[in-house]
């Protein structure tokens, strides 16, 4: 099984290659890459690894051999998150499969990201008027909280039919790092690497991740609880438009009673799209995809890939990738004027959302927000950095996905008066 592996640096007995993966890893991963090749094999602990770091790499793993690439590695973390591998995101793929269609068919069709048009408008028209409000003492904008909580809104109304910033369940303060630290603990631990005798559990339980898992579970698990039990209840008589909580309770009911039933401004408006497609190719939110896990052994680029190996796409190395993409560190959204290239996951060349089986089933939903956000704070203000910088820090920080390390502050300057929201 050995034979034609990929290449990859020298390992260490036990560790392997853990000693090399620091600081974020798909920099790493990315660095690596340059120097063994684009299909690169590593080995944490006793998880063997294969990174892809090319578009034609990725177009055999995620295409030519979707289906044995398509379950997903599970680690202890995960195993307590997911409700024992239940959600859609790291089910096996024939659960994901059902989940999916569901979710496609009653949230995340064309018809249905439609239909919560009036809540990416309200709270869209919430954002300007606070920025507007600040533009006028001439005061700086956390931008990066300020655009979290527009797209937290947006999916919170959505998804359970409140205001995220009115919702009595949630700290304001406190929810950025709560999700911060949900990533964090999901990722692969010492238990996970070294699971013989014990050896990993020990560390772990030494080094206070028990207790840190244990405790960011646990504000999870009453935070969901709550909205849920929210819903069982009366509901409000100011609410008259189902939310998809309801429309999965309806569903839950139906599947008791059925078995058989499963679960200018337009030219501003032009150059939105390629501004998006542009960011997402640069700064793709999870830079590395969600991991796969192969079910039997393939071949990608001539190599052998063993059954049961972690399998990662670093989607920010192949947005970057010289073959591909003239002065690819530089934002440049008019390349993709006559470029056919996108983000649906047929073009290999960037892959914000992934492909094949595994795709991201939200694409439609998150592009609608973005749009619409992006067009109104650029049709309505004015941007500059505060006085006391001279340049913005581009710095990354996280670990599934990435955000700036430093919040991003800029001043707004109102270039047209307040109406309403400039539809995208």
């Amino acid at each position: 099984m050995k034979d034609n592996l990929p290449p990859g640096p020298t390992k260490l007995p036990v560790i392997g290659n853990l000693h090399q993966l620091q600081g974020l890893l798909h920099r790493c991963l990315h660095d690596l890459s340059k120097k063994h090749g684009p299909v690169l094999f590593l080995r944490q602990g006793f998880v063997q690894m294969v990174v892809l770091s090319s578009s034609e790499a990725a177009e055999e793993a995620l295409k030519t051999h979707d289906l044995e690439c398509c379950n997903r590695p599970m680690t202890n973390a995960l195993l307590k998150f997911s409700r024992n591998g239940k959600d859609i995101a790291f089910a096996a793929y024939e659960v994901s499969r059902e989940l999916r269609k569901l979710s496609i068919l009653n949230f995340l069709s064309a018809k249905k990201v439609r239909s919560f048009r009036y809540i990416r408008e309200e709270e869209t028209d919430l954002m300007i008027k606070k920025l507007k409000e600040s533009a006028q003492k001439k005061s700086p904008v956390d931008l990066s909280k300020t655009l979290f909580h527009l797209s937290a809104s947006i999916v919170f109304r959505a998804a359970f039919g409140q205001s995220f910033l009115e919702n009595k369940h949630i700290n304001k303060e406190e929810i950025e790092e709560l999700m911060y630290e949900a990533q964090r603990i999901n990722s692969y631990k010492f238990s996970d690497l070294f699971p013989i005798a014990g050896v990993g559990w020990f560390i772990d339980f030494v080094s206070g991740q028990h207790k840190r898992f244990h405790n960011v579970f646990s504000k999870i698990d009453t935070f969901l609880n709550l909205i849920v039990n929210d819903h069982h209840q009366l509901k409000s008589q100011t609410q008259d438009r189902p939310d998809i909580v309801d429309s999965l309770l309806h569903m839950i009911h139906k599947q008791d009673q059925d078995e058989s039933f499963k679960l200018t401004i337009d030219h501003l408006k032009g150059i939105i799209s390629l501004v998006v497609k542009e960011t997402l190719r640069l700064h793709p939110a999870a830079p590395l995809l969600l991991p796969r896990e192969t079910a039997s052994q393939i071949k990608i680029q001539g190599y052998n890939i063993p059954p049961k190996t972690l399998l990662l796409v670093n989607a920010w190395s192949i947005g970057r990738d010289p073959k591909q993409w003239e002065n690819p560190e530089e934002f440049i959204p008019e390349r993709f004027i006559d470029c056919p290239v996108d983000y649906k996951g047929q073009s290999f060349e960037m892959l914000p959302f992934g492909s094949g089986r595994r795709i991201c089933p939200g694409i439609a939903f998150g592009i609608a927000a973005i749009e619409l956000g992006l067009l109104n704070l650029l049709y309505y203000f004015d941007w500059r950095l505060p006085e006391n910088k001279e340049d913005m820090d581009m710095e990354e920080a996280g670990y599934v996905t990435t955000v700036k390390k430093v919040p991003l502050e800029l001043v707004p300057s109102p270039i047209f008066a307040i109406g309403g929201v400039i539809e995208s």
